[in-house]
C-alpha cells in the first residue's frame, strides 16, 4: 500500500477539512470490535487522521484482504478517523489492538481494511548492556562505526529525527550495493537483518548515512557526552541517577518533548521534535511563530543563511537571539534560534530541537516505558556556533 501525506493542503486547513467530513457525513463511533461495519466511499481514496494532526491519504485496495494501515507508535488509547467523503469511521485503539471493517466503493468493490495499532515492545528479559564509543563531531553529529553485511565499516550518525537506515547515494555507489533490500547492519553486538536502505543525497558532515530511533524500540539508549559513550540497555534503573524525567510524545513516526521559550516578557510553550540529527539549536516553525505571535521581527538577527536538508533542498533560514529556552528546570540563555521561511522540513507543524542544545545534556531515551531523561553535563554552559561567528 502506498501512502501519501496531505502536503497539497495547508496544515491550518486540514483540521477544518476533517471536521467538515465528520459533520457532513454519517459517523460510526466504535470502541470495541463487535461486528464488521461497512462504510461507503465515492472514490478510491480515504483520509486517515491519527490523534489531532497526523493526516495521511490512503488508497483503497479491493485486492488486499485485509489492507492494513499500521498506526504510529503510541502509549495510550489513540483516536483514529477514517474519512471517505461519504462516511467517517471513528475508532479508539490501544497498543497492540486492531479493528477491521469494509469500505464499499461506488464501483461495487469491497475493500477489507484493518487499522492496526503496534504493540509496545520490550527487549529480552535477559539483562544486557552494549557499550559503544562515539565521536561528537564539530558539527554536533553523534558518529559511530557500523558494519554493513559483515564486510564494510561505515561512519553513520545516530539521528533521533528519522527512522530506519539511510545511506547517501555516494555511499551506496562506493560500497557496490546493487540493491537496497535485505541488508544486515551491526552496531556492537546488536544486529538488524533484512533491512531496506533508504537513499538520500546528504548526511551529516563526515558520515555516510544515518540510523533512526526506531531500531532501538523496546530498548533503552544512554548517551554520555562527557565520556563519549553510547550504551544500549535491555533494562536500566535510573532512579538513583538524578536525571530529570520527561514523557515522550510520539507523533508522525517520531517523538518530541515540551519546552518553554521566554521572549520579551512572554512565555511560549511548544512541542519540540527531539532531533539530535539536526546540527543547530532550535528551528522554529513559521506557522507556529505566526499563530503564537512570537516577536521574530523584533529580535536581534545573528545571521542569514541557506541550509540543506537530507534531500539536498535549500532552506532559507534567519537566525535570531532567543532570550531563554527552558527545558524542565534547566534554563539556557541567549539561544540562537533558526526561523524558517519555508514549510517545515519535518513535514508537519512543530518546532525542532537540535543537537547543539541536546548535547548539553547526558541523555537516556527509554523506549520501553517511553520517557526521556536529561541531566546537564560539561557542555551545558558552552557557547553556540552562531555566537562564535558573531563574536558575542
Amino acid at each position: 500500500m502506498h501512502l501519501l501525506n496531505m502536503n497539497w493542503m495547508p496544515l491550518k486547513h486540514k483540521h477544518w477539512f476533517v471536521l467538515l467530513l465528520a459533520l457532513m457525513h454519517t459517523q460510526y463511533v466504535i470502541r470495541a470490535q463487535q461486528k464488521m461495519p461497512v462504510i461507503r466511499a465515492p472514490g478510491e481514496t480515504a483520509v486517515i487522521v491519527e490523534g489531532t494532526d497526523d493526516i495521511t491519504t490512503w488508497y483503497l485496495s479491493p485486492r488486499a484482504r485485509p489492507d492494513v494501515y499500521t498506526l504510529n507508535k503510541h502509549t495510550g488509547e489513540r483516536q483514529v478517523l477514517f474519512c471517505t467523503g461519504l462516511d467517517t469511521l471513528s475508532v479508539r485503539l490501544k497498543p497492540g489492538r486492531a479493528f477491521d471493517f469494509v469500505v464499499l466503493t461506488t464501483k461495487g468493490d469491497s475493500c477489507f481494511t484493518r487499522l492496526q495499532s503496534p504493540p509496545l515492545l520490550t527487549a529480552s528479559s535477559v539483562e544486557t548492556h552494549d557499550t559503544l564509543h562515539f565521536v561528537l563531531t564539530e558539527y554536533n553529529n553523534i558518529k559511530l562505526k557500523v558494519r554493513l553485511n559483515g564486510n564494510d565499516t561505515l561512519d553513520l550518525k545516530f539521528d533521533s529525527g528519522t527512522t530506519g537506515f539511510l545511506l547517501t547515494k555516494e555511499a551506496i555507489k562506493n560500497h557496490g550495493l546493487s540493491s537496497l533490500s535485505n541488508h544486515r547492519f551491526n552496531l556492537g553486538k546488536l544486529e538488524w537483518s533484512g533491512q531496506t536502505i533508504r537513499a538520500v543525497e546528504l548526511s551529516g558532515h563526515g558520515t555516510e548515512g544515518r540510523f533512526g530511533w526506531d531500531i532501538f524500540d523496546g530498548r533503552i539508549i544512554e548517551i554520555d557526552y562527557d565520556e563519549g559513550l553510547f550504551i544500549v540497555h535491555s533494562q536500566l534503573d535510573v532512579k538513583q541517577r538524578k536525571y530529570e524525567k520527561f514523557a515522550i510524545e510520539y507523533t508522525h513516526g517520531l517523538f518530541c518533548l515540551s519546552a518553554l521559550q521566554k521572549v520579551k516578557g512572554r512565555v511560549y510553550k511548544n512541542r519540540f521534535l527531539f532531533d539530535n540529527g539536526y546540527q543547530r539549536t532550535i528551528m522554529l516553525d513559521k506557522d507556529l511563530v505566526s499563530e503564537q505571535g512570537y516577536p521574530a521581527a523584533g529580535l536581534p538577527v545573528l545571521r542569514r543563511t541557506v541550509m540543506q536538508n537530507g534531500r539536498g533542498e535549500n532552506i532559507p533560514v534567519l537566525t535570531v537571539n532567543n532570550e531563554l529556552l527552558q527545558i524542565g528546570k534547566n534554563k539556557l540563555r541567549h539561544v540562537p534560534a533558526q526561523l524558517l521561511a519555508t514549510n517545515n522540513p519535518a513535514g508537519f507543524k512543530i518546532h525542532i530541537m537540535g543537537n547543539e542544545v541536546l548535547k548539553r545534556f547526558n541523555t537516556i531515551l527509554d523506549f520501553q516505558k517511553n520517557y526521556i531523561y536529561l541531566k546537564p553535563n560539561s557542555l551545558f554552559y558552552g557557547s553556540y556556533i552562531e555566537q562564535q561567528k558573531n563574536g558575542t
